[in-house]
């Protein structure tokens, strides 16, 4: 004998069921994603095109950019 409340609940359990699949599949995909992401950080591909504290006085200095020299107007 079958109740009035079959329906709603073989709705209830796909929902759910639908709802479990979805989240198993985004905690993969986080998964996926926080692995892939590692692997890019672990590659050595960072490298410098000039050097970032100058060694001498250049044409392209500038105010503030070398910060690292003695303040002459503090001496």
């Amino acid at each position: 004998m079958t109740t009035s409340y079959d329906p709603f609940i073989k709705i209830q359990i796909a929902f759910w069921e639908g709802w479990i699949r979805f989240a198993t599949d985004s905690c993969q995909i986080y998964g996926r994603l926080i692995e892939h992401h590692g692997k890019i950080l672990e590659q050595q591909g960072c490298f410098r095109f000039h050097n970032v504290i100058p060694q001498g006085a250049d044409w392209f200095d500038h105010y503030g950019k070398r910060n690292h020299d003695v303040d002459v107007e503090k001496v």
